[in-house]
């Protein structure tokens, strides 16, 4: 197969997943050209983007005839679509999570409602990572995240840190957590400007790893964590969480004092094991997409 990612932009979390996607892709012997609306077309609207995303995409295919074009979010999807669909017989597209913010409430609602627009347009040829994403795409084919189990490993180091990531979204604060680990004599670990390629060693410092979001599609780090082969993982329910095998805290908890509880008594399970048993890396979840890709491939539509 030959197959054209577009996507917002190369770094981030969907950048680095699709990046994983296309080597595990070309591994299988596809081949893969990601195309990135920011980084390529130097475009920062979805306005601004309808007629260059249109124009570019259609010189890519007049040169290279992809089998699939996968769209990332509806942004990417949208200038594909309007004001008249081209290639939509080849045109598939995933959503990476829920329109949200550090106040969902202020969101746009004209976001959530392109979403679920474009969602819906799609059908069937909607790809989503997460569980949430499934209970609002219910004909979505559902394919989760996986983890580079070569970046992402045990590196027998000392681990002496309780470790966490700053981000807009999440429920427990710097405060609480640094007050945690003077309870529980650990050193309080923050990945801030790490670059993606360093953070296998930020997570082998880490005896604990506390990632609790307000939102998340699918929530990568997690995967990080236990593939490094942290002893202790701690999240929630959101995203992967509803079904990933670590120690859970509900909203309604007294996050800091649950955090501490868990450290004290955790779930003993070999995560790394889990996520090969389980078929969570890259190579697993390029399969399934080719899976069903292929359906349509095979059918010539």
């Amino acid at each position: 197969m030959k197959i054209l990612i577009v996507l917002l932009r190369k770094s981030g979390g969907v950048g680095r997943a699709n990046g994983e996607i296309a080597e595990a892709l070309r591994e299988m012997g596809h081949e893969v050209d990601i195309l990135s609306r920011e980084d390529d077309l130097k475009i920062f609207s979805l306005a601004k983007s309808v007629f260059p995303m249109r124009k570019k995409v259609s010189e890519l295919m007049e040169k290279n005839n992809y089998d699939f074009i996968y769209t990332q979010d509806y942004s990417c999807a949208i200038p594909l679509i309007f004001p008249y669909p081209i290639f939509w017989k080849k045109h598939f597209c995933c959503f990476c999570g829920v329109k949200s913010g550090k106040h969902p409430e202020l969101v746009q609602w004209h976001q959530k409602f392109l979403q679920r627009f474009t969602g819906r347009i799609f059908g069937k040829k909607l790809v989503v990572i997460g569980d949430q994403l499934k209970e609002i795409f219910p004909k979505a084919k559902l394919i989760y995240r996986g983890v580079n189990l070569k970046k992402f490993k045990p590196m027998k180091k000392k681990r002496s840190c309780l470790g966490w990531i700053d981000k807009d979204i999440e429920l427990i604060s710097r405060d609480e957590l640094d007050g945690v680990c003077k309870n529980v004599k650990l050193k309080f670990c923050v990945a801030e400007g790490i670059r993606p390629e360093k953070m296998n060693e930020f997570y082998n410092k880490c005896k604990v790893f506390v990632d609790i979001p307000r939102t998340a599609g699918f929530n990568l780090a997690w995967l990080e964590a236990m593939a490094a082969g942290v002893p202790i993982v701690i999240g929630n329910k959101r995203g992967a969480g509803s079904f990933l095998p670590f120690d859970k805290i509900s909203d309604d908890d007294d996050m800091p004092k649950e955090v501490e509880k868990i450290i004290k008594k955790p779930v003993k399970i070999n995560y790394r094991d889990w996520l090969i048993e389980n078929k969570f890396t890259w190579k697993d979840k390029a399969k399934e997409l080719v899976g069903f890709l292929g359906k349509y491939y095979k059918n010539g539509s």
